[in-house]
Order: structure tokens, then sequence, then C-alpha cells
């Protein structure tokens, strides 16, 4: 048995074998130990222990090899959340070591010195090196090592190209070298015929797609430089499962049997230059539950199996030219006839070369402009005919007017948008699956509940953060009970608790139960295990006296779209809804990515309880306190309490002030109103300096309009949270036609 899975960082195979147990016996765990660690029985080779000592003082004494010495039993090292060395025969065979590097090795650190001295440990079959300062370029001699099955060097340094060596390691099932700075073309990959999974996310790889071999279950290539058209080949990955190429600048047709390919679960194209119109014939896989096709150049309609959202598939395609507003936000059709023309147009060597063929290429540019006029001159005349009511009804805002409400409130009942927003919970795919963690576990992951990480301490909750043993920091709040119940009643509500995994919020992602005195009839505690996010909150990122980069304008509403869909999927994961929740700014936590996440929000009541808002009545104690700006104007309704913090997000972001007093958000809310009545272009006066120039002034008049509604002080005047991203994400297309429209005069 390893202390990783076979994935090499995925599971530690000690939560399967006690998933409910949060008391293990001295006699289990001495058994336990002996099944592990068979290479108890005979010591590591000197010469190989000699490797690891050197490898310590090339890694510059990181804190998960600290202590090590000549006197190390390297073979009897309990495995812990940031080591783990799994030995065979006196020989290393697995080694993992997750470090926290926040910034490259010295400039001595030497890597092809280091992958020398790996190299002594030729029996390795899994090698982790995760966060660890790792730098240079990743030498040939990576080769060396001929039964690798696991290769993780994500979340270091390494850039050049990757070594086209890599491809000899064909016992390779795992190649996870994301979130580096390798760039170029990535060798060609097919001759590993066992490689499940390849994640080369993040890193600056490209133009040319790269080639692959037909057995991976998972490949990611998201966030990289690719700029060629989606190649045949991909029609051979019959055991595929998710396909992640969202990021790049990938351009041509969708490739139709992407959506039908028989394991296919997860597709993400979003944010690249894809053309064309999907065929509406296109058949859809009975397993495939997502598709992202957002932000391209997709014109037409949509294949009816990937038309709408339903119980078992999530559909995104907003940011594209599609043909109906059901698509969510499109741009004019001219938007995407630029791309295609630029599709269509061979580069000029082509030109020059090949003079015959220039009849073809004006014929099909000059088809592609008469096909854009002629669509042009229908739009027109359909919205010449509109009256002057439904005309105003079709807009997304109304001209403006003192009095008159600016955002375009939807028609509908509040159970009709409870159903809607129930249909859109996209954020939930991809989280770490949720999971049951031993007592023992989670010792191993604080130190024994060392002091040193307490993080939070009040008589209500205690909090620790910890390192799991894939490599995860994670915080584990041990909250106590506020009622006896028996086991049967907290499983259900950690069932329930369970469902709190959003990309927009910091998710739970698993628990202990601790048994009562009476021996496990009754619980009197939960340790709940929830993602820790260490890059500071969205007031961080608002001013560079926090001495971070200071967020653009896109950054800023696109982090608030996101706090949007986490509140709307918070308002819709139970029947009663998680609402009420502290949305102070300081509690929207941003990650490396700057995506925003909800902290801090409300747990949801057992079904069998009385309450009075949602989260009010939790059997869990560690509820947190109100910010006193979250009862101005004492909002009833928890749905409008959160619409109200979340409009105060919004000015903070517009303004990048916080409002400290009610009569400072009274003089605020006066002063829009007033300037948006009389001269909207004045609204420049009162952003944040920092963004000035820097924005679209309707893409920064909507944000205003939208965080005006918000905090109406009649709670029924608010917006529904999908009206809100409805119009926070038309402020998006604004802001990206405006960015367009001036990179063009630049290059102009």
């Amino acid at each position: 048995m390893r202390a990783f899975s076979k994935m090499g960082f995925l599971a530690h195979p000690k939560a399967n074998s006690f998933p409910d147990l949060c008391i293990v016996s001295i006699a289990a765990v001495s058994a336990v130990f002996f099944l592990c660690f068979p290479s108890a029985a005979q010591p590591l080779s000197p010469s190989q222990s000699k490797a690891l000592l050197r490898l310590q003082r090339l890694l510059e004494y990181p804190p998960p090899l600290a202590g090590w010495s000549n006197a190390t039993a390297f073979c009897y090292l309990s495995p812990s959340p940031s080591l783990s060395i799994s030995c065979a025969g006196g020989r290393v065979t697995e080694l993992s070591i997750v470090g926290g590097a926040s910034r490259p090795l010295s400039a001595n650190f030497s890597s092809d010195s280091f992958f020398t001295t790996l190299s002594r440990l030729p029996d390795l079959t899994t090698l982790s090196l995760v966060s660890l300062g790792l730098q240079g370029p990743l030498p040939a001699k990576v080769n060396r090592f001929s039964s690798l099955q696991v290769l993780n060097l994500s979340s270091n340094y390494f850039s050049g190209v990757i070594p086209p060596e890599i491809s000899n390691i064909t016992s390779l099932q795992n190649l996870v070298l994301s979130r580096n700075s390798f760039n170029g073309t990535v060798p060609g990959l097919h001759p590993l015929t066992a490689l499940l999974q390849l994640d080369l996310s993040g890193n600056r790889l490209g133009p040319d797609f790269p080639s692959l071999s037909s057995s991976l279950v998972t490949l990611l290539l998201n966030n990289n430089s690719f700029r060629d058209k989606l190649p045949d080949s991909l029609a051979s990955l019959d055991h595929l499962q998710k396909l992640d190429l969202s990021s790049n600048q990938l351009n041509g047709w969708i490739p139709a049997f992407l959506f039908s390919l028989p394991s296919v679960q997860y597709l993400d194209l979003s944010k690249n230059r894809l053309t064309g119109e999907l065929p509406a014939n296109l058949s859809c896989s009975n397993q495939l539950g997502y598709v992202d096709i957002s932000n391209n150049l997709i014109v037409g309609g949509l294949p009816s199996c990937i038309q709408s959202n339903s119980s078992t598939r999530v559909v995104l395609s907003s940011g594209n030219c599609l043909n109906s507003r059901d698509f969510g936000f499109q741009h004019p059709s001219s938007y995407c006839n630029q791309g295609a023309l630029a599709a269509v147009l061979p580069s000029a060597n082509k030109i020059s070369g090949s003079k015959s063929n220039l009849g073809l290429i004006f014929a099909i540019v000059g088809g592609v402009i008469a096909g854009a006029v002629l669509v042009g001159l229908l739009v027109f005349l359909i919205f010449k005919k509109l009256r002057p009511e439904d005309r105003e009804a079709n807009n997304i805002f109304s001209t403006p007017s003192a009095g008159k409400s600016l955002v375009l409130v939807a028609s509908r009942s509040p159970a009709e948008a409870r159903h809607m927003s129930r249909t859109i919970r996209i954020g939930t795919l991809g989280q770490t699956p949720y999971r049951v963690f031993s007592m023992e576990e989670l010792e191993d992951a604080t130190n024994s509940f060392d002091p040193s990480n307490l993080i939070e301490d009040s008589p209500q909750a205690q909090s620790y953060k910890g390192w799991l043993q894939d490599g995860c920091w994670v915080v584990i709040r041990h909250l106590k009970l506020r009622q006896k119940l028996s086991r049967r009643s907290l499983l259900q509500y950690m069932d329930i608790i369970s469902k709190l995994r959003h990309h927009h919020l910091v998710s739970i992602v698993g628990h202990c139960i601790a048994s009562g005195p009476d021996g496990g009839n009754t619980m009197d505690s939960v340790f709940l295990v929830s993602e820790h996010i260490t890059n500071g909150n969205l007031r961080d990122h608002l001013g560079e006296w926090r001495n971070r980069e200071m967020m653009t304008w896109p950054q800023r509403v696109s982090a608030v779209i996101g706090v949007a869909r986490g509140i709307q999927f918070l308002h819709t994961v139970t029947v009663l809804g998680i609402t009420g929740n502290d949305l102070n700014i300081e509690n929207i936590l941003l990650d490396q990515t700057l995506t925003a996440k909800i902290s801090n929000y409300n747990l949801p009541t057992l079904p069998n309880l009385k309450s009075n808002k949602g989260g009010s009545e939790s059997p869990l104690t560690g509820t947190v306190d109100k910010g006193h700006l979250s009862s101005i104007g004492t909002v009833a309704n928890g749905e409008k309490e959160d619409i109200y913090q979340l409009g105060l997000i919004l000015l903070e972001i517009i303004t990048g002030k916080s409002m400290g007093s009610r009569s400072e958000l009274d003089s605020l809310r006066a002063k829009f109103q007033k300037i948006l009545a009389d001269n909207p272009a004045n609204l420049k006066g009162l952003a944040d300096p920092a963004i000035r120039g820097s924005f679209a002034l309707n893409s920064l008049r909507t944000v205003v309009e939208v965080s005006l509604s918000c905090i109406s002080k009649d709670p029924k005047q608010r917006p529904s949270i999908d009206d809100i991203l409805w119009n926070l994400q038309y402020s998006v297309q604004v802001q990206d036609g405006w960015g367009s429209s001036e990179n063009l005069s630049f290059q102009m």
C-alpha cells in the first residue's frame, strides 16, 4: 500500500480504510504501519540515503525535509501531508514532497544537477515535487526513470521547452506539469500509450496543438497559448472523460465529434477564437454533463442536445453571436464576422505563393461581407418596426430619468426565479470530491492540532490550518453541537453540508464527527474541513497601499460576478436557501487566479428545525455575527439582505473606498443619482483613480446602476440575483467591445 494513490496526488488510502472513525486504537495503527511499510524489514542502501541527503541540500533545506541527517532511517519515516517516501528491497520507489514556496530557489540552484542526483534513485515509480521553487529548464535526463508512472512537477518555476525525451518514459500514467512557465511546442506524446492524465495547464505552451496518446482519460491544456485548429486526431480519444482547452487562442470550427466522444463528461472550450456554426443534427454523448463554449465567435443556433440546461447537463454559451437571447449574452453578428474573416484569410506568404487562389479568396471574403450586410439590414428593419414600448422592453436599460429604476428586472415570480437559479449550478463541477476524514488524518494535517497552526480561537469554534496528503492547504474548524443529536440525524445534516462546494465559495471539502462520552450513540462536535485561500481578500487588491497589484476594472467586475454566482448558488442549494450571509467585502477571498470565493457564509438548518432565516438555527456553533452595514434598512428578507450587501461591494470596487457610515452611503448614493440624471459622463470623477482611463463609460455606468438598485431602501425594489448577473455580464460585454475598439485604434 502506498502513502499516495497511484495517481500520485489524489487520496490517502487510510481515508478509504477508516472513513467514519475518529478514534483508532494503538493496535490498529500498528497493524496499518506494518501493512503500509513492508520496506521496514530492509533498510535503505547507503548510496540512496546519500542521494536523499544531497537532494535536501540542493532544495536548500525546505521545511518538509527538516531534521534529515546521516542517522535518518528514510524507509521508516511516517508519511505526512508534505513528505512521503516508500521503499522496496532497500531502494526508494516513491518520493513525494510538497512545499509552500512563494518564489524560486536561489540562483545557485541547477535543475541539471538536481535531476542528476534524482537519477541515483532509478527505481522510482512516483515522483511528486510540488511547490518547491524548482527553476530552470527541465533537463533531458528526466527520461532516466524507466519505471516512472507518476511525474508531478506542478506549481514550480520551470521554464523553456518540455524536453522531447519525456516521451521515452513509456510507463508514465500521470504527467502533471501545470502552473510553471514552460513555453514552445509540446513534444509528441503519442508514444506514451499508458498515459491516463495529462495536465499542462497554466503555462505558455503553443502555438501548435500537441500530438497525444489515445489512452488519455483527462486532458487539461487550459491557460496556454495554443493557436491551432482542433485536430481530427482528438476523435480517437475514446476513453477521454474530461477535456479543458479554455483560455487559449484556438481557432476554426468546433469538430462535432467532440460532443459525442463515448466517455466524455466535461468539455470546456471557452475563451478561444473558435468560429462557425454547430450542425443542427449534432449528437451528444449520454455521459456529457458539462459544456462551456462561451466567449468564442460562434454564430447561428445551437443543436438540441446543448440548447439549454437540464437536470443532467449544464451548458454555457454566452459571449458568442448566437441568434437567441435564450443563450445568454451575445455579441452582434458583426463582432463574430470580424473573427471569421481573420480565420478565412491565409497568411501573406501563402497568398504570394498561390496567386491562382486570389479570386477564390476574394469571393469568399466578398460573400462573408455581403452576408453580414444582409443580416445587418434585416436586424435594422425588424427593430425599426418595433413600437417604442417594445423597443424599451428589449433594451437592458431604459433611458435614465429621475426617480425611475435603471436596472431591468424580469417579470417572473420568486418561485420561477428560484427554479431558474437551481439549473445554474455550473460552479459545482470540477470541485474536489467531498469525503469523510478520520481523526488520525486531521491530526496528521495539523501536527496533532499544534498551537502554531491555530488561526482562530473563540468559545464557539477553533480553526486550524493544515496540509492534506495531496498537498492542499485546508482550514479545519472544530464546531460543537448546540444540542445532542443522534448519529442518524447528524449524518443527515452532514449530507446537506456536503453540498456546499462551488467555484465561488470557500468550499467545505469534508468532515469528521467526534463521538460523545457514551461511545458513539450521540455526537458532541464536528470538524469541518474547508479550502484555505491565502491570497488576501477583495479589499486588499483594490489599493496599492496593501503592497499588492491593484485590480483592473475588468478584473473587479469579474470578481463581483463570481460573488454573485456564489450568492446564486447559496440561495438555491437547499429548499429554503442559505440567505442572510455575512457578505462583507473582507469575507470575499481571492485565490491566485483572482477568482472570488465567499467565506463565512451561513450553514444550513436541519429540515426539522424551526428557523426565522436560513442558517440562523444551524445545529453547529460558530455562526458569524453580521457587520454593522448589514443591518441598514432592517432587511426582513434574507435574499434581499444579501443583495444589499452585494451592492455595498459594488460601490467599493467602483470608488475604491469603503462606506464607513450610513451618512457616507446616503451622500454617495445622492451623488451618483444626480450624475446619472444630469450628465453620466461625470461618473468618471467618482471612480477609483487607480482605474480611471481603463474602463468604458457605459460599462462603469451599468455597474453603478446595478449597485444603486441593490442598495435601494425599499427591499422590494432590489433586483433578483439572476437580474444582477444578467446586467453585470452585459457590462463585461460593453467593456470587451470598448477594449477591442481601443486596440484596433492603436494598431491603426
